[in-house]
């Protein structure tokens, strides 16, 4: 039996930390201490806000208050049962798409149950970031071709910022950041993007041409979350560009040109959520990805610093300043970027 801490979203705009007594393993479970969990600001404030579309939704029973937020995560393995696979020992180390909690249990059968081992160069706080990382791949793995590919990311969140960095580390270029908040643009630079556009500064689509030299950017991927912005990340692609939904645009845009903005320009859009651009429909376009190979690319990336977090991590904070990370990532995006939660 392990005692553990849950920080919580108890109802809109509130937060706890509560204390669970969690047993010992069955043989096909595995008991994972964490050392960091990181914040994914979509998806964590769509909940804290109440505004998320599965909290009314009867069919999603795990999507109600009091919601465990958060799913990416690394520590070490506490106990693991006789049965459980992958070769896994105590004392492992590893990532894994875990709650805001010092302790996980995990089950053979269920969705969050995947473990992956990290090597010893590779430590907790960036380990912990892993799994969030993923959902910004999505623009590299559904583009295909992404060597000297010109790309474009719209939006440079967490999700934007790792699409961005995920490019690069795929091989594209130039690679363009696009921005409002001058932080998530510096943050962009020092991971190595070749130029960043600031949208208040003028006309984006003449402001990215012009850096190109070109009309359009081959490959863009939309990380604001925002329906709306879905018509103007399609202006920025080239005649028969693609066009790679990576934030998860809740609710409808409103102008969206079909014939002259699509069609006729040959224009390809794509959505790509985390967890189903590597269904089985989906690995003929986008080569023999998995989930599993997925997240040991990303971890030998962030290993090697392939994958760049330059200028990412802006805060750490304990269990009890969830509440004040989530407001300060809704109100005050000049300073608060990446978040991280350390629980040892």
């Amino acid at each position: 039996m392990v005692r553990a801490r849950q920080a919580v979203i108890t109802e809109p705009f509130k937060t706890t930390v509560r204390e669970v007594e969690i047993p010992d393993p069955a043989p096909n479970q595995i008991l994972i201490g964490a050392e960091y969990s990181a914040i994914s600001a979509g998806t964590e404030l769509a909940v804290y806000t109440g505004t998320h579309q599965w909290l009314k939704d009867p069919a999603m029973p795990d999507w109600k208050f009091p919601f465990r937020s958060g799913y990416s995560a690394a520590g070490r393995v506490l106990k693991i049962g006789k049965e459980f696979p992958g070769g896994f020992a105590e004392g492992d180390r590893v990532s894994f798409p875990g709650n805001h909690a010092s302790a996980e249990l995990l089950t053979v059968g269920h969705e969050r149950c995947r473990v992956w081992k990290i090597p010893d160069n590779l430590s907790f706080d960036k380990a912990a970031i892993a799994c969030i990382s993923r959902y910004g791949m999505g623009v590299s793995v559904r583009a295909g071709l992404t060597v000297g590919r010109s790309a474009a990311v719209l939006g440079l969140g967490i999700i934007g910022q790792f699409s961005l960095r995920c490019l690069l580390a795929a091989g594209a270029g130039p690679v363009v950041g696009i921005d409002a908040v001058k932080m998530r643009r510096d943050a962009a630079l020092a991971a190595g993007a070749d130029h960043v556009i600031d949208p208040t500064a003028g006309d984006i689509k003449q402001q990215l041409n012009a850096f190109l030299g070109t009309k359009g950017a081959e490959i863009v991927g939309d990380a604001t979350g925002v329906p709306d912005a879905i018509p103007t990340a399609m202006s920025l692609a080239c005649d028969a560009g693609q066009v790679v939904v990576v934030g998860s645009p809740r609710g409808r845009a409103k102008e969206v040109n079909f014939y002259d903005d699509l069609h006729r320009r040959y224009i390809e859009v794509t959505g790509a959520h985390g967890n189903m651009l590597f269904e089985p429909a989906h690995t003929r376009l986008a080569g023999a990805w998995d989930i599993d190979k997925a997240q040991k690319w990303l971890i030998r990336q962030l290993a090697a610093g392939r994958l760049s977090l330059a200028g990412l991590v802006t805060h750490t904070i304990t269990p009890e300043q969830l509440g004040d990370a989530y407001e300060g990532l809704m109100k005050d995006k000049d300073n608060y970027l990446g978040v991280l939660m350390k629980w040892v």
